[in-house]
């Protein structure tokens, strides 16, 4: 793979993903290689713009092995354009370029990674995981506690690898966390949240603006005094794929987070477990993910300490009460939502602050 750095303007819209610039952009890492033509298929809009490529080329993308189909992930809607948001695709770009290779996690295979100068966005050229009959992760289906166990042990071997890590890494509240408490939380952004059907599962505690602002500070402070270690960033459901044999994979990956391990764990069982499944199981699967860090070498928190952390971090995942519709469906937030006030409800979330 190769930045774009030295080699100009990233593409701006879809109709500027030529057989050209494709050809420069994979030419760094697969020299020779000529796309002789492009097609577009499927495109989704999200928080980023995911644009399915069928492309042909020359005798000598072929030695590679290069595949027919790829996805470009781009910046190319307008929300996508925002600061925050091109940070946190700064740090999807480092990632692919510093740590994939190490392959602690299952995740798409990158044919490029590239940032643009001019306009600080990133582009991608991943693996299209249709092509090995994977499947994505859905708010709406959520998974077992025996999937739920293989995601942890890859983030038990991600976040072991750089436990208690220096290097110059951002934390996790610079991008997206403000993105949460200056945007999603404005006066005028909370008052709309109101009028959603998600709201009906807020806790009474947290229906009130200044004090979910107060909880989530609350927790950002604790997070900034417990062990830290390098975070995949974003680890919910829907940016979960699975393999064949339901092995799960993950998306939107973050390669300079830093911060308290519980951001992951937390926000992965959360999102992808049924309320009841959750509370069947969330102590095993901490206990489990402790085990992982300690068997990679990790001086682990004790299971009282990280029990503390895992309440504290289900105040995170209550934010999915304001998350705007432009970044995810209402159906979605709704999930994720009653998810996640139920865990604040049923683990006394806000009383752990005073512990």
């Amino acid at each position: 793979m190769n930045t774009s750095d030295g080699w100009g303007r990233l593409p701006q819209n879809a109709t500027e993903l030529t057989a050209e610039w494709l050809t420069s952009a994979l030419a760094g890492s697969y020299p020779g290689t000529e796309v002789t033509s492009v097609y577009f298929g499927t495109v989704l809009h999200g928080t980023f713009s995911k644009v399915r490529l069928l492309l042909t080329y020359n005798e000598a993308g072929h030695s590679y092995r290069l595949p027919p189909t790829m996805f470009a992930k781009c910046c190319f809607e307008a929300h996508s354009r925002s600061p925050h948001l091109v940070e946190a695709s700064r740090s999807e770009v480092l990632y692919y370029h510093e740590r994939a290779s190490e392959g602690l996690v299952n995740a798409p295979k990158c044919y490029y990674a590239g940032l643009d100068r001019e306009s600080g966005t990133q582009l991608l050229l991943l693996e299209d995981l249709l092509a090995r009959n994977a499947t994505f992760g859905h708010a709406l289906r959520p998974i077992d506690a025996r999937i739920a166990r293989i995601g942890l042990e890859m983030l038990a071997r991600y976040h072991a690898r750089w436990w208690n890590s220096p290097g110059k890494v951002r934390p996790e509240t610079s991008a997206g966390g403000t993105i949460v408490t200056d945007d999603w939380m404005s006066e005028g952004a909370f008052e709309r949240c109101r009028q959603w059907p998600r709201f009906e599962f807020v806790v009474p505690e947290l229906r009130n603006r200044e004090q979910f602002l107060k909880a989530v500070y609350k927790l950002w402070d604790s997070n900034l005094r417990a062990q830290h270690c390098l975070l995949l960033g974003d680890p919910h459901l829907g940016n979960c794929f699975f393999e064949v044999d339901g092995t799960p994979g993950f998306l939107d990956l973050q390669g300079d987070t830093l911060g308290c391990w519980a951001h992951d764990v937390t926000e992965f069982i959360l999102t992808s477990l049924d309320i009841d499944v959750r509370r069947n199981h969330e102590r095993p699967l901490l206990e489990f993910y402790l085990e992982q860090l300690r068997s990679r070498g990790v001086d682990a928190p004790t299971f009282d300490e990280a029990w503390k952390h895992y309440r504290r971090n289900t105040i995170w995942q209550a934010t999915a009460a304001v998350c705007p519709v432009a970044s995810q469906f209402e159906s979605v937030c709704t999930a994720y939502t009653q998810r996640a006030m139920a865990a604040v409800r049923d683990l006394d979330a806000l009383a752990s602050f005073d512990d």
